[in-house]
């Protein structure tokens, strides 16, 4: 019996776990201090949205195929870019885990 109660919590956080993964795999590009800067193709059309600690989320539409991600930009900062869209401009010193994220895809 306290087998199959086992079991069963173990089935359910499994399936929990594989939720939040789910969830994750919509961050496109990520910022991290020391890294490499992070670029990425997207696969879907759609609003992506910006998020960095210590900054106002942005969101953009953008084409699919279109690039994502961060560079280098100007005094030292770190740029955020999505398609053909104005960068934003970030702090190095707070950027660090800033990330782009899918919110809709593009209706057909």
């Amino acid at each position: 019996m306290a087998a199959r109660r086992i079991s069963g919590l173990l089935m359910i956080l499994g399936l929990a776990l594989a939720g939040c993964s789910s969830k994750n795999a919509q961050h496109v590009a990520t910022y991290e201090h020391g890294a490499k800067f992070e670029e990425k193709k997207v696969n879907d059309a759609g609003l992506y949205t910006l998020h960095a600690p210590g900054h106002e989320e942005v969101t953009y539409n953008v084409v699919k195929g279109e690039r994502v991600g961060f560079r280098h930009g100007m005094g030292g900062t770190i740029e955020a870019y999505a398609g053909d869209n104005p960068p934003v401009e970030l702090d190095r010193g707070t950027a660090n885990g800033a990330y782009w994220k899918l919110e809709s895809k593009a209706k057909k």
